[in-house]
């Protein structure tokens, strides 16, 4: 396997990962979080009552001529481009082995983290990129002795905070690096601080929009991470597997205990790596003792972690370990496999084992909302749209190619919605109530709309039902009140 991981056949494979993953951008329909973004995009503003705004700016950028799918997530793709790029650099800078520095770029790439989550636009797709530069220009500043380097990582912080709210901890995590090597005496001259300010000045136009807004988002987002019922341990076993899942049990297995090894070690450059990948993996294992962190968001941790898998199993004092990085690569491009051809041509037979496991099945809402769109279509005379939810209303804005006004309930969760005055308008007339089977209407049904007095549409995948949507219509007075812009 070693002999095969050079630059050539790394960008060969590369390559081929990214046309599937165009194939799968062009052919899913958007998931439901990434309509509520696109919606953000068609309304730009300094902040979101969900994350900072350069998911929405990133989006807007690539529908200027198309609003298809594909472009919609046009993002991830070349994201992955620049990623794939960088780690090659970074790599081959630490290490100068051709081989580590393929084999970084090859693990990347097939982590089903990568297989999906650059295909699906979210604000994990800029913040990735952001991290990422940011941990290359601090490596940069530190090898070429260039202090205006510095800027580049405050510019490189700043966009990062741009894109999500968590970037913060590329701070304590190159604290950490600096205070365990030598090279501590940069921490008294001024560069770092000037590169914190330059970070916090990008970041500015955020805080400023949540001070106009109470603010919302950083509350949101901070019961959103943090609150939770009681503390145990049943959580971040939760996490665990998600990552496991996510990145392959083989590479983070063989990632974590390279960090941990790179930190004993107190190599200087294993332990760059380890500093800007560990701390965040712990950090939400932590904060999971409360309230289970979703798998993406230690994601920006990955992009090290990788480089780390490829020096301890590929680098010149790897030895018999080479065969775990082959394991790591195998088990990981499985799972890429399975998950993306599930995503694309329902493979798995869920249906075998439980129809829960098919109506749960996560891959189903790239499913069905062209055929809501459809279903709207018989109502003609509905001006507008109330759902219990910010992204079923989102979906219905953006496969309605916006002629249908949506809007989310009083009873739905808190979402951008609130804060936007033109949906809580609704035109005069009648209009319609939709959900989904498993949407809350109130006890028994009574609170919305009855159940009884509503048209059905059943979304059929690969001739299973997996969704139901109730259609009810009713005057204004009737409907459920969206909330108001305040």
């Amino acid at each position: 396997m070693g002999k095969l991981l050079n630059g050539r056949n790394a960008t060969l494979f590369v390559g081929v990962l990214i046309v599937w993953r165009l194939y799968l951008s062009a052919s899913l329909q958007l998931h439901p979080d990434e309509a509520y973004y696109w919606l953000w995009s068609r309304n730009l503003d300094l902040g979101y009552f969900d994350h900072p705004p350069l998911v929405a700016y990133c989006i807007w950028l690539t529908t200027l001529f198309s609003k298809s799918e594909l472009w919609v997530r046009f993002s991830g793709t070349l994201v992955s481009l620049v990623l794939s790029g960088l780690i090659w650099h970074l790599a081959l800078q630490l290490f100068k082995n051709v081989q580590v520095a393929a084999g970084s770029v090859v693990l990347f790439n097939v982590l089903p983290l990568t297989t999906m989550g650059l295909v699906v636009i979210t604000p994990d797709t800029p913040v990735l990129l952001f991290w990422s530069m940011g941990v290359y220009f601090f490596w940069q500043t530190l090898r070429g002795e260039q202090p205006w380097r510095w800027y580049a990582l405050g510019v490189a912080l700043g966009m990062a905070l741009l894109s999500k709210y968590t970037a913060i901890l590329l701070l304590p995590s190159l604290l950490v690096y600096l205070v365990l090597t030598d090279d501590r005496r940069w921490l008294k001259t001024t560069y770092p601080y000037r590169a914190v300010l330059i970070g916090f000045l990008c970041f500015m136009p955020v805080l400023y929009w949540n001070s106009q807004h109470d603010w919302v988002s950083f509350t949101f987002q901070l019961k959103n991470g943090l609150n939770g019922e009681g503390y145990t341990l049943a959580k971040v076993g939760e996490y665990l597997g998600g990552q496991l899942l996510i990145i392959g049990p083989v590479a983070w297995t063989v990632g974590i205990w390279a960090a941990v090894v790179g930190v004993f070690r107190k190599d200087r450059k294993t332990l760059l790596l380890a500093c800007t990948s560990l701390p965040v993996i712990a950090f939400f294992a932590l904060s999971s003792f409360k309230k289970a962190a979703a798998p993406n968001w230690p994601a920006f941790a990955y992009v090290t972690l990788c480089i780390l898998v490829a020096q301890y199993c590929l680098g010149d004092a790897a030895g018999k370990r080479r065969w775990l990085w082959s394991a790591a690569f195998v088990t990981s491009l499985l799972l890429s496999a399975l998950t993306s051809l599930h995503a694309r041509f329902n493979v798995i037979p869920l249906d075998r084992y439980s129809k829960d496991m098919v109506t749960a099945d996560a891959t189903n809402y790239f499913y069905g909302w062209r055929e809501v769109a459809a279903e709207l279509s018989k109502y003609p005379d509905m001006r507008f749209a109330v759902t219990p939810s910010h992204q079923l209303s989102a979906e219905i804005i953006y496969y309605t190619d916006s002629n249908v006004v949506a809007n989310t309930a009083r009873m739905a969760r808190p979402s951008q919605f609130n804060l936007w005055s033109r949906y809580n308008d609704l035109p005069r007339g009648e209009g319609l109530y939709v959900w989904t089977d498993i949407d809350f209407i109130g006890h028994n049904g009574d609170y919305f709309a009855s159940p009884e007095r509503s048209d059905l549409l059943s979304i059929v995948r690969d001739g299973k039902v997996v969704r139901k949507l109730h259609f009810s219509s009713a005057q204004p007075a009737s409907l459920p009140h969206p909330f108001s812009a305040h």
